[in-house]
């Protein structure tokens, strides 16, 4: 098991959660297959920790920039009235996003 503590903070918007992973339910892999599809994909995307205290939604607007739609629940993000609260974050699908697959990788060994 890994705890993370996940925060969220933007114009009207801060919440923190606590996330259960199991060695991080595969979101390196995840963040990783959004990297090598810098070209685009249609719809969204989306990973989930074990719990569904933490999803992440991503989509591709074609011209280069990804969309990652941080979505917090809690206290159990299981159980349908737990609260909620997102954040949506653009990267450039090049760079940004194998940064991003770096810092997760160091994160979750």
């Amino acid at each position: 098991m890994l705890d993370l503590l996940c925060e969220l903070d933007d114009a009207g918007v801060n919440a923190a959660t606590l996330v259960r992973t199991l060695a991080g339910d595969g979101i390196v892999t995840w963040t990783d297959s959004l990297a090598e599809s810098f070209y685009g994909w249609n719809g969204v995307r989306s990973w989930q920790s074990l719990e569904h205290d933490l999803r992440i939604d991503a989509t591709h607007d074609g011209r280069g920039h990804v969309s990652l739609r941080f979505v917090i629940r809690g206290p159990r993000g299981y159980e349908p009235g737990a609260w909620e609260a997102s954040v949506v974050v653009t990267l450039d699908s090049g760079e940004d996003m194998r940064r991003l697959v770096a810092e997760l990788t160091e994160l979750v060994s």
